[in-house]
């Protein structure tokens, strides 16, 4: 598109990591990351980057999930927050970043709405957001329905500050024991996948919902199950409702045997709302149409999203 914006500097290494830095230069802005773990796109020795996440280091090195990776690699968090409140009030000092990065972050956010609004009022204008977001017809959420744009406003009216006890249930019970990208590679039966969880699954997820109504517990959690064409959707309603404070610049949908699509955000620099609106719609639009064609989708015979 005309309007794309076009990289200052990529970070040398995969075509991934290049996605993830549209429009940023590392070596000479000040960036965020979110939900870096043990594999950050950008390493401190690389750029002034700080790292959001969740939890405290401490708490994410001792998670289960922290046995399957070197415990030593996961980064120090520098600023915690779940997603919900204010980001600016968290970082304190009124710091403004020039780019940030979300892989895989989104989809365990239980307010979307609430989750963008902070990241914009922490980036300076013009700083560009880029995510890497599951694709949910190739990875573990693929038995489960789409996310709703109800949903979205449900959790934004509601201000959901933890995964909800919808969205801790349906993570729970219906997530399935498969490898991402593994439905591309295998005659893979989807209606016969063994639970995520196991045979216990749906017991487990009763308990963990009584175990939220009584003490608020935070179950991390897939909370917004999306294709390419169903996110872009929900970013349209969004934005006709005033309720996203980006404007998408980039768009890459899922390329066959992969597992996700990525998405290049702008935080506008002057822009009335109605403008922002009118310009989101037309870009928009315009990625929607060509998913909708895409010979990739075509030649599987498979639902657009």
């Amino acid at each position: 598109m005309s309007d794309t914006i076009t990289p200052k500097a990529f970070i040398p290494g995969s075509s991934r990591a290049t996605l993830l830095t549209l429009g940023a230069n590392p070596a000479a802005q000040k960036g965020l990351e979110f939900g870096a773990l043990h594999n950050p796109v950008v390493r401190p020795e690389q750029g002034d980057i700080r790292f959001v996440d969740y939890t405290t280091t401490e708490s994410l090195r001792a998670h289960p999930h922290a046995d399957t990776v070197d415990k030593s690699a996961i980064v120090n968090v520098d600023y915690i927050w779940s997603g919900s409140g204010s980001l600016a009030e968290v970082i304190k000092t009124g710091e403004l970043f020039e780019y940030a990065i979300a892989s895989h972050v989104i989809e365990h956010v239980p307010n979307i709405v609430c989750w963008f609004f902070g990241i914009a009022d922490v980036l300076t204008p013009g700083a560009v957001f880029n995510l890497a977001i599951p694709d949910k017809r190739y990875t573990f959420d693929v038995r489960r329905k789409l996310t709703t744009l109800g949903e979205v406003v449900e959790s934004h009216l509601l201000q959901f500050t933890h995964p909800s006890i919808r969205q801790m249930f349906d993570h729970c019970y219906d997530a399935v024991a498969i490898e991402p990208g593994a439905v591309w590679k295998n005659d893979v039966d989807i209606k016969n996948i063994p639970r995520f969880c196991g045979d216990n699954a749906l017991q487990l997820a009763y308990d963990q919902a009584l175990e939220i109504l009584k003490t608020h517990r935070y179950y991390d959690s897939h909370c917004l199950i999306v294709t390419p064409l169903s996110f872009l959707r929900l970013i349209e309603g969004l934005s006709r409702l005033h309720l996203f404070p980006f404007i998408l610049r980039d768009f890459h949908g899922t390329k066959v045997g992969d597992f996700e699509f990525f998405a290049n955000f702008e935080r506008p620099k002057e822009m009335s709302a109605s403008e922002l609106r009118e310009q989101q719609l037309s870009i928009l639009a315009s990625y929607k149409e060509k998913l909708v064609s895409a010979a990739h989708l075509a030649a599987l015979g498979a639902d657009p999203g």
